[in-house]
């Protein structure tokens, strides 16, 4: 279909499947396709709708039209989990998407509301909803920063050096902004005013970014990384539990062959409670490492029975070396659903709910590890999407950070890329760097401007070393946390308060007639 032809059937299209189709390009702006752009003008065909939308509730209705062709298109992979059954799976994906998309048609609600009172003017109000949601999102049990719009663009290294200063909040209301100014561009053909300021828009973060990049950091500690993509559903069958330590064993050795100082195993690599009753695994390993003169970082399960009888199972990372298990970290920020019930502490019964899922305790210490003077902290799968949790482990002490994971679950989908992704920006926020263990992949080493200097591609076996800096640099986000957008949430609140103040005092005066 050649470009006029397209163009035509595009303004054909009704509204509402236009709103659709810009969810999903927007959606195609995040990993694994190299497509970030994409969300520079995602936005534009609902911006368009929104302001010519009659009311708050059609805003509303628009806004959960676009998100599900976003949800839809960028979180499919939740229905093709391995770890539960197909229609267990395709019933969580549909529910969350559900869930989610209630943001989307709040902001655009909110939206109609505030243009009713001012016009087309509250088009410029737009970054200031979007962020506001985006972060409040981010809180309670329930919390998902995986869909930030900032996470479309880590693959640009300039940009998101400003999450250093404003998070990845930042990077979102840039996203925002954007869509704003080409939806003006696009409607008011203003192009010597429109086009310069668009171009100023797009051209700003990179050159702030290259203003705030660092200068490469002169390394001095070796780190390993093993990755067994061993099959997620094979690992506890107690027939070959033998066959998964002997390669975790064989693959250490590999490693010390290029005399990392210290070596990280993903996210409950070790099939088998090491403290319990499988100590006889503890023991084998201890062995290796004795011989290696080696510490070894790694996931594993672990459990405490506490005196009236009740057991407590965690989702932990250990540390292990010749005298055995010398540190340990629980999982703090556990996957609803995934690894417990919502709201089970507060309401027994639920604990009693069979949806497949794990039954941890969350952790409740930001454990920071040490290692002949390597201090780091080690967040588990899921938690390395969470900036508010590493900027914690940083203030604790932690001058390089860590992530184990186990994307094994959803196979050759996106969701390994778009998870990697995101651990960029940990990197850039504390400047610190950060290295990724994944049990299928993908396992990576980012220094603390954000580039990634080693990297082990998606359902590979195998092992790499690389050199890092490790850093107690205090930066704008360790010392302030997401400041920028704290600050967004109070001017879009204080734009909110003044506009219901205007509606109420247009209502309580007399009528002139």
């Amino acid at each position: 279909m050649k470009s006029p032809a397209l163009v035509s059937w595009y303004q054909r299209l009704p509204v509402t499947r236009k709103v659709v189709l810009a969810g999903i390009v927007t959606a195609l702006s995040f990993p694994p396709f190299p497509l970030g752009f994409l969300a520079w003008v995602g936005l534009v065909p609902l911006i368009d709708a929104w302001l010519k939308s009659p009311s708050p509730a059609r805003s509303a209705y628009l806004g959960l039209l676009w998100s599900l062709g976003f949800l839809f298109t960028l979180l499919y992979f939740v229905a093709f989990n391995s770890g539960t059954a197909w229609w267990a799976a395709t019933a969580s994906m549909i529910a969350l998407v559900l869930f989610l998309a209630l943001n989307y048609a709040f902001i655009g609600w909110w939206f109609g509301w505030l243009r009713l009172r001012w016009g087309p003017a509250a088009v410029w109000s737009l970054p200031l909803l979007w962020v506001t949601v985006e972060f409040i999102r981010t809180f309670g049990t329930m919390g998902f920063p995986w869909i930030a719009l900032a996470n479309s663009q880590a693959g640009y290294l300039l940009p998101i050096q400003l999450a250093e200063y404003t998070g990845i909040y930042g990077l979102s209301f840039w996203v925002v902004l954007v869509n704003v100014l080409t939806w003006e561009l696009w409607q008011r053909k203003n192009w010597k005013v429109g086009a310069p300021v668009l171009a100023a828009a797009l051209i700003v973060p990179w050159l702030s970014g290259w203003a705030l990049l660092p200068p490469a950091p002169v390394a001095t500690l070796r780190v390993g990384v093993v990755q067994p993509n061993t099959n997620a559903l094979e690992k506890w069958v107690p027939e070959i539990r033998e066959r998964h330590f002997d390669q975790l064993n064989a693959l250490t050795r590999e490693v010390a062959q290029d005399h990392p100082q210290i070596v990280f195993w993903p996210e409950a690599a070790t099939p088998a409670y090491l403290r319990h009753g499988g100590r006889g695994y503890l023991r084998q390993i201890q062995e290796e490492l004795r011989e290696l003169q080696l510490t070894v970082i790694t996931g594993m399960p672990e459990y405490e029975r506490l005196p009236g009888g009740e057991v407590q199972y965690f989702n932990s990372a250990g540390l292990i070396d010749s005298n055995g298990i010398g540190g340990r970290y629980d999982k703090i920020h556990l996957v609803p659903f995934g690894e417990y019930i919502p709201f089970s502490d507060w309401f027994e019964v639920l604990k009693e709910l069979n949806l497949g899922q794990a039954n941890f305790k969350a952790g409740d210490s930001y454990t920071v590890f040490d290692v002949d003077g390597a201090r780091f902290s080690v967040g588990i799968c899921y938690e390395t999407t969470r900036p508010q949790l590493y900027r914690h482990f940083a203030r604790a002490g932690a001058d390089f950070l860590v992530g184990l994971v186990n994307d094994a679950w959803f196979g050759f989908t996106s969701e390994p890329y778009q998870h990697t992704a995101q651990f960029r920006y940990r990197a850039v926020e504390l400047r610190r760097p950060v290295v990724r263990a994944a049990n299928t992949g993908i396992s990576v080493v980012i220094d603390q401007t954000g580039r990634i200097i080693a990297r082990l591609g998606l359902n590979r076996e195998g092992v790499f070393t690389a050199d890092i800096a490790p850093s107690d640099q205090s930066t704008f986000y360790l010392r302030h946390g997401d400041f920028f957008a704290w600050l967004i949430v109070a001017l879009a609140v204080g734009l909110s308060i003044i506009t219901l103040r205007m509606e109420l005092q247009t209502r309580s005066r007399p009528d002139d007639s």
